[in-house]
């Protein structure tokens, strides 16, 4: 077998086919395994590449990483807020705080759109739709429409209700009410209580890559082409010259639009239109070391608003308190963008002074208290679920079929937004499935 990709969806695969005792070749296009959930380090300090969290949502993962991690993997609750017009308040919100908090008439008005959202039989063509048929125009436009246009860099009303699947998970009308009738009973959501590891989410991916033979593992292998030879890839070309001649299945967690362009001219035209109509949304993130021992007590903070750049924001010593040393703090900051918009060729100083200026201007933070940054470019984060994308994924999936010897998982090669158990579970399903295929083919020969 031969992995593309070493971020979580490729280690995954790795790890449970290790397990099965299936060979592989790993290979990763950077010099770090781990992709987007690595923690990073500058001096004493230790910090994510985003705002991660580890979420018991399947038994079986959460039990392989328990026992991968030991007492390594604590038990985290810090709530999150959102920044509403001037102030912080509770994310997801509690009817008490995002009611009361708006003045009488507001709080009315709320009120009345969350009860006639119960009899709201309009249909869910896109999120737009969703969030308000959910909570009502004003507290869905404050609390979900306006971060989510912030961080899709698209319009709600031309993003697919799959946008709100996972992310609002539990978060709906009558978790509303049980916290407004229950103020100590909290409802389970994304945001809240998670699972996390003491020297930072990195330690996740580090485990299992740790578990790997390392002389399957190739890094800085930065596919460039497919050579293909009656249906199925028979070569892979890497920049620095060198190529592979695959044995097996070919398990790519890869951007599909990139599978697509490094096929050329063996895909479909059709593959190729669906490719190019697809969006990934970028994240710059930067690192703020702070003279001071704390900024809050939130796990998370969420700033929709249009003006700011910033769209979330995490202090890791909520998470943990090895990820700061005693008297100083830090914050990781994100900042969508598209590859063409303006933020995204803003040179790394500037953009960290308007991060600064907005984090001083919402009372976060106070300039003199900045004692260094760094900036990372993270490509490709987040899949952008326009109304039309799963058709022009199907479209590009209907020709990969063809490529025999060629599979694809993970949030990038299977664009789905998706969390850590969840490229976990793809690696875990993938595996069985080959198993399963393995023993149907030696009972047929």
């Amino acid at each position: 077998m031969t992995i593309l990709g070493g971020g979580p969806a490729g280690l995954g695969v790795g790890f449970y086919a290790a397990r099965a005792g299936i060979p592989f070749a790993l290979y990763e296009k950077s010099g770090a395994l781990g992709g987007m959930c690595r923690t990073l380090t500058s001096g004493a300090h230790r910090y994510d590449s985003g705002a991660h969290r580890f979420h018991d949502r399947d038994a079986e993962i959460t039990h392989d990483i328990k026992e991968l991690l030991g007492d390594e993997l604590v038990s985290i609750s810090a709530p999150s807020a959102i920044w509403d017009r001037g102030r912080f308040v509770d994310f997801p919100p509690t009817p008490m705080n995002a009611l009361m908090s708006s003045g009488l008439r507001e709080a009315g008005k709320i009120g009345f759109e969350l009860i006639r959202t119960r009899f709201d039989s309009r249909p869910m063509v896109s999120f737009q739709d969703f969030a308000i048929g959910t909570f009502g125009e004003t507290l869905a436009r404050r609390i979900l429409l306006n971060y989510s246009e912030k961080l899709w860099g698209m319009p709600a009303d031309q993003l697919a209700p799959e946008v709100a699947t996972r992310r609002l998970q539990g978060m709906n009308l009558r978790s509303l009410f049980v916290e407004l009738l229950f103020p100590g009973r909290k409802t389970e959501h994304i945001d809240g209580t998670f699972l996390y590891p003491k020297s930072g989410y990195g330690a996740i991916v580090e485990r299992i890559a740790g578990t790997l033979p390392q002389d399957s593992i190739f890094t800085k292998s930065d596919v460039t082409r497919f050579d293909c030879d009656a249906g199925s890839i028979s070569r892979i070309h890497f920049a620095d010259g060198s190529l592979c001649e695959p044995r097996g299945r070919i398990v790519s967690t890869l951007p599909l639009t990139l599978i697509v362009r490094l096929l050329g001219e063996r895909i479909a035209p059709e593959a190729h239109q669906a490719a190019s109509e697809l969006r990934f949304r970028h994240m710059r993130l930067f690192f703020l070391r702070l003279a001071r021992p704390s900024v809050s007590g939130n796990a998370s903070i969420y700033i929709p608003d249009r003006e700011f750049c910033v769209s979330r924001l995490y202090e890791p010593r909520n998470r943990s308190a090895a990820m700061a040393p005693a008297g100083e703090t830090s914050l990781v900051i994100e900042v969508p963008c598209f590859t063409d918009d303006a933020i995204a060729t803003v040179d790394e100083l500037s953009l960290a002074n308007r991060v600064i200026d907005e984090l001083t201007s919402v009372g976060l933070i106070k300039r003199d208290e900045v004692v260094e940054w760094k900036h990372h470019f993270l490509a490709n984060a987040y899949p952008v679920y326009t109304l039309d994308y799963g058709a022009r994924v199907e479209t590009i999936k209907d020709a990969l079929a063809a490529v025999r010897n060629l599979d694809t998982v993970g949030r990038a090669g299977m664009f789905i937004y998706s969390h850590l158990h969840d490229q976990l579970r793809f690696g875990k399903d993938y595996v069985e499935e080959l198993l399963r295929a393995q023993a149907d083919t030696s009972l047929t020969a």
